[in-house]
């Protein structure tokens, strides 16, 4: 038998005779014989209780017993604490969730950011764009028949002929 079975007849213990194997277990395991011992004390405490009589309330007692009552009623319950706590909760949740938002929304490059990587690499390739001329002289100078973006010619220079 194992201590949790014992445990859970021990309602039916008090009203009869103990089984072998109850017994036999009683012997064997010093734990549930003093869980058995402690018990029947209780139960001793409280058939001796009930034999006494109540004893009888002082003059003043319904009046400090309403006074209590109305004293627990004024401390915040269980329930108040929860909905404090569930409130704060739900302010940092709003807070976190706006600031995430904040971040994706906010454009990858600017006072706040920096500069990106798309920014560096633009001047890049503008200067790629740009040949190189080993002998000093300007490129746009030689060229006399570059038009401009909006379509129209550029303005003659001083070296172009």
């Amino acid at each position: 038998m194992r201590c949790a079975d014992l445990r859970e007849r021990l309602d039916k213990l008090w009203e009869g005779e103990q089984s072998p194997e109850v017994r036999q277990h009683l012997a064997q395991c010093a734990a549930c014989e003093r869980y058995v011992r402690d018990l029947r004390l209780v139960r001793a405490g409280f058939r001796v209780l009930k034999g006494e009589a109540a004893p009888e309330p002082s003059l003043g007692f319904a009046d400090r017993l309403v006074r209590c009552w109305g004293e627990l009623s004024k401390q915040p319950s269980v329930g108040e604490f929860f909905e404090q706590v569930g409130r704060r909760f739900v302010y940092a949740t709003l807070v976190l969730t706006f600031l995430l938002l904040l971040v994706l929304a906010l454009p990858p490059a600017g006072p706040i950011r920096g500069q990106s990587t798309a920014d560096l690499l633009v001047p890049a390739e503008e200067t790629a764009l740009v040949p190189s001329d080993p002998l000093g002289v300007s490129y746009v100078q030689d060229v006399t028949d570059v038009t401009s973006v909006d379509g129209t010619a550029p303005p003659a220079t001083k070296g172009a002929k």
